[in-house]
């Protein structure tokens, strides 16, 4: 694992410079964290940021092995997890590569984040943590279960012709890299509607004894015919509406674990964020983390991440930070410190008022950031993700 250096300031006790270290920064954070009930792990939304990446897979590691959190969830395929959780079911082998798929190419090329897979596929065979994602949508690459398998097995209950002419409509949706391109007709989107409803009768009214079967098949169909919705709906209404649909299949892993639980969920901080960014989507306020927030309350935490200097990735390039402002969240976190992080918690943050921050992403917005998020990462050096992608 790659090992942190760097020090997080207490929300009551500051820690001195000797005392600098990756078990102390984690120590301080997990301590914040470990009686929640849900905890929801930010990120720029250009996913790219590998000193970010690095702090939370520690992270996750220490809440699961010392607070007793016990389901992972990522902003990631609902379908390949569901059909992971099918094959640990069943005793089936489920191989490392089997969660990087389902996890998905945000993360699982890069070499800060993949020493977490193996320790959540152990944790997972053993039974001690549930694993799940939150995303509607189909098209990862890699992800050959949602994209074929399933499609598949769904189509096949239909008669032959309709069924023949739904699978070729949803092949042709999913393999489009625009909803409205030509390889997608608007025509497409009525027969994948009605396919999917007549294959959900199929399913609602089978009588066989493998319920729980049934019950994932009718969950995987109706959060695909969310996602096909919100072909027809402008830009900014189909991001609320993915959060909405992710927050759905959120409830719906929730409910697969009858007992209390404890849940992280990685996601980009725009999604987890107690209330939306206000340029982004419709600025209603409306996403993920406002539904989380409203059911859980003061058992949720959003903790967000930014840095003060360095470089990230978004997309295929690297970028330098901008210079913060001296008034940003960045500079005033970590002062005259020297520290190499600072953790800025819930007080902290409300003290801070409403300033600079470059939280959402790695530009700078002028909001009251504890309205936002209940604690902030701030680290002095950001660097880029390394990537294992293969040539």
């Amino acid at each position: 694992m790659l090992l942190l250096f760097f020090v997080v300031a207490h929300p009551a006790n500051a820690i001195a410079p000797q005392d600098s270290g990756d078990e102390i920064a984690l120590k301080v954070v997990t301590h914040q964290l470990c009686q929640r009930q849900v905890v929801m792990l930010g990120e720029s939304a250009s996913h790219g940021d590998g000193h970010t990446e690095a702090f939370k897979v520690a992270l996750v590691e220490k809440l699961v092995n010392e607070c007793g959190f016990d389901s992972v969830f990522f902003e990631a395929s609902h379908y390949e997890f569901i059909n992971i959780n099918r094959h640990l079911r069943g005793s089936k082998a489920v191989s490392v590569d089997q969660v990087s798929a389902a996890i998905g190419g945000l993360w699982k090329f890069d070499q800060e984040f993949q020493p977490l897979v193996p320790f959540l596929l152990e944790k997972a065979v053993a039974g001690k943590i549930f694993l799940g994602g939150i995303d509607d949508q189909l098209g990862e690459l890699g992800q050959d279960y949602a994209n074929v398998v399933m499609i598949g097995n769904l189509t096949m209950v239909l008669p032959q012709l309709e069924s023949q002419e739904c699978g070729l409509a949803l092949h042709r949706r999913i393999y489009s890299e625009d909803a409205e391109a030509d390889g997608y007709p608007k025509s497409d989107r009525a027969e994948i509607s009605t396919c999917l409803s007549d294959i959900r009768s199929y399913y609602a009214e089978d009588k066989s004894k493998d319920r729980t079967n049934d019950e994932e098949w009718l969950e995987m169909i109706d959060a695909t015919q969310r996602w096909i919705s919100r072909d027809s709906l402008p830009d900014a209404e189909q991001i609320v509406a993915r959060d909405k649909s992710m927050f759905r299949n959120f409830q719906w892993l929730r409910r697969q674990r009858p007992r209390r639980h404890k849940v992280i969920l990685w996601a980009a901080t725009v999604h987890i964020a107690k209330q939306a960014d206000p340029t982004w989507a419709d600025h209603t306020g409306t996403n993920f983390g406002s539904f989380v927030h409203q059911e859980y309350g003061a058992r949720a935490f959003s903790l967000g991440f930014a840095v003060l200097t360095g470089t990230y990735r978004r997309g295929h390039d690297v970028h330098d930070q901008l210079t913060a402002p001296r008034d940003s969240v960045e500079v005033q976190a970590l002062g005259e410190s020297g520290l190499d992080a600072v953790y800025v918690g819930p007080a902290q943050l409300k003290a801070m008022g409403t300033r600079p921050g470059a939280i959402f992403r790695h530009s700078y917005q002028t909001l009251k950031w504890s309205n936002f998020l209940d604690g902030v990462v701030v680290f002095r050096m950001e660097f880029p993700p390394t990537s294992k992608r293969q040539r």
